[in-house]
């Protein structure tokens, strides 16, 4: 028993096959498992690294929960069978913060059988029996198969630091998965958790710098035990914000951050693994969202956030938007365009070279998720987010309250709103950024909807979102025709592209306008 906290890192299969694939090739074509085999060859091969014991330990897991009832409630309950006997295993979890997870094994104790008997819980905790009691009659609801191989890891402060390789298997997809575990013991009440999450990270850091490997939010097991879909490649929209008990402006920025990294990390398997076009959306969008947090709270920006992550998210920003823009100007604006004409045939031409282009697009973000760059980029974001738990709010805004702080955000880029000049008077890459000043108000609104006003909520969020929207339209045709003056256009093509450009940025322009004309000052609930 005891209290740990982890990060779990993923290795894709299609990405290890790259990285580690010459390693794999070069082993004994015996093995059964020979990417599994690379991936313990090289965590041998790490300075850092020592073997807990010789060999794979081989373990069964079934887990068990009654609609999500105890998982909900925080705890994973399941029975395990390894060489040394058969367990019931049930443990507390929490999120400290995104991605890092704090277990703490409440129970354990020996079984006979695979059958979960009443006489096995006598022992058993009374919160573990009240959350029992209150979840009925469990069932499995995943059986998992793993080989684990464990290390220690030699850190320079001398934190004890596990980690584990699983390659799992009996999850619904038809081949292995791989991740690593890195662990550390929760300190001692009165002690500082700060320096141990440092450790914990370096760590990390030094693996995905050698490894494919990638940060993620929960374990397989975990998934497993939650029933959540594997690996899913369905796109993942931003979730309402959650500001339950938040009082504070700090506390906002953490709840915020934990809803934009479920954003952002529910949509990466649809990018890296099938470049789905809603999932780069959505994850440009979460990006986006993170971007306008900070300009939302710019006192908590730090180096570690200048060097280490927004120059990377301008990087990862700018690959994701290449690749929506493809999208959009394949699928919506140049059938439309196509078919403004009278003949809409001959635009077949223009439309297969888009669509290859778009391709070319979509790999590049694909590989860009692939990277150690972008591992890099996520396993900071999770560091930097994990250090809010333990970070005082800086003294300038110490005495804000959450609904002052907000107030006094949302007028400020009202006003900036309200106060656009004309937008039929305005050249593309100002009116470009009268957008992006509507957009910046819009996620505001969203990030601070359970405290503005029942009529911010139902008219002037959308009103701003209808706003946003007509003018990402007219930019829509503004990035159409430089699209278009790249691929080879008759003469007649030409003409029309800019005459069909011109209008809808004029209709857009118009449109814009007329929404501007209607929008109400927002406001926040209650006092301050």
């Amino acid at each position: 028993m005891g209290r740990v906290v982890e990060v779990v890192l993923d290795i894709p299969v299609s990405v290890a096959d790259e990285g580690l694939g010459q390693r794999e090739r070069e082993g004994d074509a015996q093995t059964p498992d020979r990417l599994g085999a690379a991936l313990i060859q090289a965590l041998d091969a790490l300075p850092q690294t020592t073997r807990a014991r010789a060999g794979e330990d081989r373990l069964e897991v079934c887990c068990f929960d009654n609609g999500q009832a105890m998982s909900n409630a925080g705890w994973q309950i399941s029975i395990e069978d390894a060489p040394e006997g058969r367990q019931f295993v049930a443990s507390r979890v929490e999120s400290y913060s995104p991605g890092v997870t704090m277990r703490d094994t409440m129970y354990e104790t020996s079984l006979a059988t695979a059958e979960l008997t009443d006489a096995a819980l006598d022992d058993a905790p009374g919160p573990l029996k009240h959350a029992l009691a209150r979840a009925g009659n469990l069932e499995a609801v995943a059986r998992l198969e793993f080989d684990r191989t464990r290390w220690q890891w030699r850190a320079s402060d001398d934190v004890p630091i596990d980690i584990v390789l699983d390659c799992v298997a009996g999850l619904p997809t038809p081949t292995r998965l791989y991740e690593l575990r890195v662990s550390a013991p929760w300190p001692e009440p009165g002690e500082a958790a700060q320096p141990l999450l440092d450790a914990l990270f370096a760590a990390a850091r030094e693996l995905v710098g050698t490894l494919p490997a990638f940060p993620v939010l929960l374990s397989a097991t975990e998934r497993a035990c939650r029933s959540e879909p594997e690996r899913a490649e369905e796109p993942v929209r931003a979730a309402p914000i959650d500001l339950a008990d938040v009082d504070t402006p700090h506390e906002a920025l953490r709840a915020i951050g934990h809803n934009i990294a479920q954003h952002w990390f529910g949509n990466e398997a649809g990018v890296r693994d099938a470049a789905v076009p809603e999932s780069v959306h959505q994850m440009r969008v979460a990006q986006r969202r993170l971007k306008t947090a900070l300009t939302i709270f710019p006192h908590w920006v730090d180096e570690a956030w200048s060097t280490r992550i927004a120059p990377d998210l301008t990087w990862l920003g700018g690959l994701l938007g290449e690749a929506r823009d493809r999208d959009v100007f394949t699928d919506a604006t140049l059938p439309a365009l196509a078919a403004a004409d009278t003949d809409p045939e001959r635009w077949g031409t223009v439309c297969d070279a888009a669509s290859a282009q778009r391709l070319e697009a979509r790999t590049r973000a694909q590989e860009a998720l692939r990277s150690r760059r972008y591992a890099q980029l996520s396993l900071a974001w999770m560091e930097w987010l994990s250090a809010l738990a333990s970070r005082d709010t800086p003294a300038g805004v110490k005495a804000r309250t959450l609904r002052g702080y907000a107030r006094k955000r949302v007028r400020k880029y009202y006003r900036r709103v309200a106060s656009a000049p004309r937008l039929t008077t305005l050249d593309d890459a100002t009116r470009h950024r009268e957008r992006i000043q509507a957009k910046r108000l819009r996620y505001t609104l969203e990030f601070f909807a359970p405290i503005v006003s029942h009529k911010t909520r139902s008219e002037v969020a959308k009103t701003v979102s209808r706003i946003q929207t007509v003018l990402g339209e007219g930019n829509d045709a503004v990035v159409a025709l430089r699209y278009l003056e790249q691929l080879d256009l008759s003469p007649y093509q030409q003409g029309f592209t800019q005459g069909w450009s011109a209008a809808t940025r004029l209709y857009t322009a118009r449109e814009g306008e007329r929404l501007l004309r209607t929008l109400k000052k927002p406001k926040i609930g209650g006092g301050e």
